[in-house]
Formats: structure tokens, sequence, C-alpha cells
């Protein structure tokens, strides 16, 4: 039967024209389709709302299922600094695309802060928060006001909340391999305390030294903090070693920034990168290691990818879509980023 004029679109009416029920119509439009509806009849319905011009009714949909299809992010320092940007944008992108709006918080790590967000976003009727970190760390005393939470570059003891965090064993690990795998058998990593990080990536690089049967003595971790300055402190160090040492083919520094302390370290040596010296950094920072000349080989750590995953998790949870198997942290992988700082030793 045909529609009246002016009569507006329903989810019946697309259901209609796709030829599938209502509730094919609403996984479809509200981002519930994976695991429910297959590609082609998505594909079905997307065109028949298409074709309709169906908008859904927010408002209504909202009221029905007592959702306000609004969640929260709470960080600690990442939306007033250019580092881990990348992280609010995959969440929002994600939250976006499944029809959600995001309020943002960032709490300058302020505690009472973060309780006067979390209260506001229930206030306001928020369906979750994501909790996100500028650097990965274990939090404590989270404020608790009954709404889903999820945590992204951070997580709490015994994983209580569900959590995205980086693989930052494996990260250091795969640096170490692709130095080994370039030759290199005297490698020195410049690590970083204080931090949950460096420890986590010096293990790695560690593990992956011991399984290549190397000595400790030739790739042993050496203090650096993580500043460009302290790089290259350590750095001159290093590759100016007492007479009867022997100076690394190889650096693995902790971060990006140290790993540029490396490099004017070597500079000023008169070592050629990577002729001489073999550079590796950790994080892929956005505008520095792709620029520096050599181009910086380093570790991505996957901002963007943590925050669409964080996201979806949240808005499962909400949605009570959570797989039972689904564990409650996921580690991601650190892309390694292959660029001109790296070669075969010359020696």
């Amino acid at each position: 039967m045909a529609r009246a004029r002016g009569k507006p679109v329903t989810a019946a009416d697309v259901a209609a024209r796709a030829g599938v029920s209502r509730t094919a119509v609403s996984f479809v439009l509200n981002g519930r389709d994976a695991g429910n509806v297959s590609s082609p009849t998505r594909d079905r319905i997307l065109a028949a709302a298409a074709d309709l011009g169906y908008t859904p009714n927010l408002v209504a949909s909202s009221l029905r299922r007592q959702s306000t299809r609004q969640v929260g992010i709470i960080t600690d320092t990442i939306a007033s600094s250019p580092f881990a940007g990348r992280l609010l944008r995959g969440a929002v992108d994600r939250a976006s695309e499944r029809g959600f709006m995001v309020s943002l918080f960032d709490t300058a790590q302020r505690p009472e802060r973060e309780s006067s967000a979390a209260h506001e976003l229930l206030r306001r009727r928020a369906d979750g928060i994501l909790y996100a970190s500028m650097g990965l760390r274990e939090v404590t005393d989270l404020p608790d006001v009954g709404l889903p939470m999820v945590l992204a570059n951070c997580y709490v003891a015994g994983d209580a909340l569900p959590c995205v965090i980086p693989d930052e064993t494996l990260g250091g690990r795969t640096a170490a391999q692709y130095l080994l795998g370039n030759g290199h058998r005297r490698v020195t990593m410049l690590g970083g305390s204080g931090a949950v990080a460096g420890p986590l990536r010096a293990g790695g690089f560690r593990s992956a030294m011991r399984s290549a049967g190397l000595d400790p003595a030739a790739t042993p971790v050496v203090e650096a903090g993580w500043t460009i300055d302290a790089g290259y402190a350590a750095a001159c160090r290093v590759l100016n070693p007492p007479p009867e040492g022997e100076s690394p083919t190889a650096v693995f520094a902790v971060n990006d920034r140290v790993a540029l302390g490396a490099m004017l370290a070597a500079a000023r040596l008169g070592l050629d990168v990577p002729g001489d010296l073999s550079i590796v950094g950790f994080d892929d920072q956005e505008e520095l290691a792709a620029n520096l000349v050599p181009a910086l080989t380093t570790l991505a750590l996957p901002h963007h990818q943590m925050g669409e995953r964080a996201m979806d998790v949240l808005l499962d949870l909400h949605a009570e879509a959570l797989e039972p198997d689904r564990p409650r942290r996921q580690l991601l992988d650190c892309p390694l980023m292959v660029r001109d700082s790296v070669s075969p030793p010359r020696r």
C-alpha cells in the first residue's frame, strides 16, 4: 500500500521497502547489526532508508530505551596536549558513527574535577563514561556514579573495569627483533623509569635478546629518562665508552624524544645515522618522528584504534551486547613504522 503524501517516513516503511522485519531495521540503524544481520541485508536496509529519506526520531528512540544517546569522555590531560589527541579523535568518530553525542571533560589531573565531571554526566543522564589517560598508568579512586565505565590507555588493579591499552611489552620485543633482523648484535636500550610503559618496553627488549642468545653485557638497558636532554646525555655516555669497551651499533630509545637526543649525540660525536649507528624510537610522536633527518623508525602507539575500540566496548556495554568471553583487558599491537634511521651495521 502506498504511503500517504506528507506522512513522515517510519522504520516500518523502511522494513517494508527492504523486505525485512522492523527488528532488523532497528539493529542496523542503531549500530547493533554485527552478529545479528547479514551484510547483504544490512546494505539493503541502508539503501531503503536512503531511498525513502528516513531520519530516525532520536528523541522518541531515547525515551523508549531510556537512553540519551550521549556519552562522556573524561581525560587527565589529553585534551589540553597534542600528544595522544588521536585517541580522542578515534573515540569521538566511533561514537558519531553509532549515533552518539560526546561530552568531553579534561581535568588537568585534578581528582575533584574528575568527580565533578562524572556527577555532571550523571545529571545529564549520559549512557556511560570513557576515561582516557595521557600515558599508560594504573588509575585509582575513579569516581563511581553508577554509570558504565571503560578505560583507555589505563587500567585498574585486577581489571575490575574493562580497559583497552597498548601492548607495550610486545612493542619492545618488536623493536629488538627488527634490529636483530638487520644484523645488529650490540644494541643498547635507553630506558625510562617512573612510568609503567618504560619497564614494559624494556622487558620486551630483554626477552627478545635472551631468545637470540645474546650476552646481556652486549645488550644492556641504560637509564635515560624521557626527555631530549636526558636522551642526549645518556647517548653521549653510551657512544663514547672507555678504551676497553665497545660502543653499540644500534640504540633502542624508550620514546621518540630520547631517540632525538641520541641522534643529537651521534651528530656531536661525528657518527652517521644510520651508517654508524641505527636508532629506533617508540610512540611515533606526531610532527616529530617522521620529520627528523633521517626519518625515525619507531613503534606507533595505536591511539586512534584505542579510542575506537574503547568506545565500542562502552557502547556495547550500554547496549548489553558484550560477548560473554570478551576479555576485560584488550591489548593492541604497536605497529612498527619503518623509516630511514636503521640499516645493517658497517662493522
